[in-house]
């Protein structure tokens, strides 16, 4: 298991070091991506020494790496341990919706008056591959479900991202990235907790269920025609009530699972439950 992670992260940061400007950004962009894609656990220990020997470099770039992941909330220091990667509990994830709520209709605001028909296509077209891959889903193929679960968060972002660049921004939109980035993760790496059963259909019934998933793609339709529309109130108000709702029942259902969860910790089954879940 040890050897895949290191494979996996230094792919990441092969693929970094095209476009980044210094050792220290290839290093910390190569492990963004690897944390943020689920190669490195909640939890997991970096330590600097085994991290400057696989990668052949020095402590410096290094601790600078660690250091800026530590700016976007990818990492904390722990005393005794040193640095892991970052957990978001129920009230973390809270507080990114409210930050959500709050910034993305700004910046959608600010965007929509400058949006081209270029940046609409974007996120039409981001828009019609996710609902053909749902339909693919609703197919019941495993591989096809799973697939388009762990995908949407990267779909998500990309389409909210054609919609917001307009706006010229930089902080706003970097501080909005990280925290769309942050959640999407999280929820990638509890799609069995959080979103239960969304592509699956009930037991026994023989129908499937993409209701939710269905759901979630109508709101992001409706919220392009408001853009195209050039209604910023509507666009505006459509998109807070699709946060709220949504990210609201995440939170619940993450809640009520981390709950259910510790009660069962005496047993043993909530650390089996949290092993699966990781890919393990």
């Amino acid at each position: 298991m040890r050897y895949k992670v290191e494979m996996d992260i230094s792919g990441y940061i092969q693929q970094s070091t095209r476009s980044s400007q210094t050792l220290a950004d290839a290093i910390a962009e190569g492990l963004r991506q690897a944390i943020l894609a689920g190669a490195l656990a909640d939890g997991e220990v970096l330590r600097q020494a085994d991290l400057a020997a696989r990668f052949q470099v020095s402590r410096v770039p290094i601790r600078e790496a660690l250091l800026k992941l530590e700016g976007d909330g990818l990492v904390e220091t722990r005393p005794r341990r040193g640095t892991v990667v970052t957990s978001l509990n129920a009230e973390d994830f809270q507080e990114i919706l409210e930050m959500r709520l709050a910034l993305e209709p700004l910046a959608l605001g600010f965007a929509i008056e400058r949006l081209t028909q270029d940046d609409l296509a974007a996120a039409g077209a981001i828009l019609d591959e996710a609902e053909a891959s749902l339909r693919r889903a609703a197919t019941g193929m495993d591989e096809t479900k799973a697939e388009f679960e762990t995908r949407w968060g990267d779909g998500n972002w990309g389409f909210h991202r054609a919609l917001y660049a307009a706006c010229g921004k930089t902080r706003l939109l970097d501080t909005i990235e990280n925290l769309n980035l942050l959640f999407a993760r999280h929820l990638r790496m509890r799609l069995n907790i959080v979103a239960p059963a969304l592509l699956s259909p009930p037991a026994g019934s023989g129908i499937q269920n993409t209701n939710e998933w269905t759901d979630v793609l109508r709101e992001h339709r409706q919220i392009l025609e408001a853009c195209k529309n050039k209604d910023t109130e509507a666009a505006q108000a459509l998109l807070k009530q699709h946060i709220t709702q949504h990210g609201d029942e995440l939170v619940r259902r993450f809640g009520g699972a981390h709950k259910s969860m510790l009660g069962k910790s005496d047993s043993g089954e909530a650390g089996e439950q949290l092993h699966a879940h990781h890919g393990s």
